[in-house]
């Protein structure tokens, strides 16, 4: 995991803790927005974006609960030719199935940004080196469930010119917050200038990571 330190200018009294990939009963998570959006409050965090599969729906439900105090960022995970692709900050379906630079690109169009959700997840669909290529925002390389990679991690840390982000993948309410950023600013603004820190719970991600490969029964 990459630390930075990173001088921020603050714009609010108190750090901000995002969770920046989770997913709701509207694709494939178990917990409606509702429930999600309780939990995140709950567990203290400042707000999280909903980014379900090749669905806007479960998104836009959530942003009833946005409130001064708790931010609601809608997004989708887009399942494009070459791989997922998180798109933050929208509130229209993109199409699924077209090539990952056509996603990029509507994704800019609508306001948004374009993170390379685990690009070399051994087991679910990254999009690999196209984080080298096309016009990515920032790339997510610390997933709570990416099990297994397909590269080395910290050469990709060292060679990637783009931000790197985290976000737990929850499914449930359960795995909310196991990865998430730390903000001083607006939490799309700092991930497009790479003002922000990635904070792993090592613990809980890792009971999740065991589990999965149990429930899977796959050996690793």
């Amino acid at each position: 995991m990459r630390v930075k330190c990173v001088k921020m200018e603050v714009y609010h009294p108190t750090r901000m803790r995002f969770d920046i990939h989770i997913h709701t009963n509207f694709s494939d998570g178990y917990n409606s927005p509702e429930e999600i959006v309780e939990r995140a409050k709950e567990i203290g965090l400042s707000g999280i974006a909903i980014t379900d599969h090749d669905e806007i729906d479960g998104a836009l439900e959530a942003l009833k609960y946005s409130s001064e105090d708790f931010t609601v960022i809608p997004g989708i995970e887009v399942s494009s030719r070459e791989g997922h692709i998180l798109c933050l900050g929208i509130k229209e379906k993109i199409d699924y199935g077209i090539p990952a630079a056509e996603v990029i690109k509507r994704t800019h169009e609508l306001g948004g940004l374009a993170i390379a959700a685990h690009p070399y997840d051994r087991i679910r669909s990254g999009v690999g080196d196209l984080i080298y290529k096309l016009n990515f925002d920032a790339v997510e390389l610390h997933n709570a469930r990416t099990l297994v990679t397909t590269v080395n991690e910290q050469e990709v840390l060292d060679g990637v010119k783009l931000p790197v982000v985290g976000g737990s993948d929850a499914h449930s309410v359960d795995e909310v917050g196991c990865i998430t950023i730390i903000v001083h600013d607006d939490p799309l603004s700092a991930i497009k200038n790479d003002n922000f820190d990635v904070i792993v719970n090592y613990r809980k991600s890792t009971l999740i990571k065991s589990y999965l490969k149990r429930k899977l029964n796959w050996i690793f």
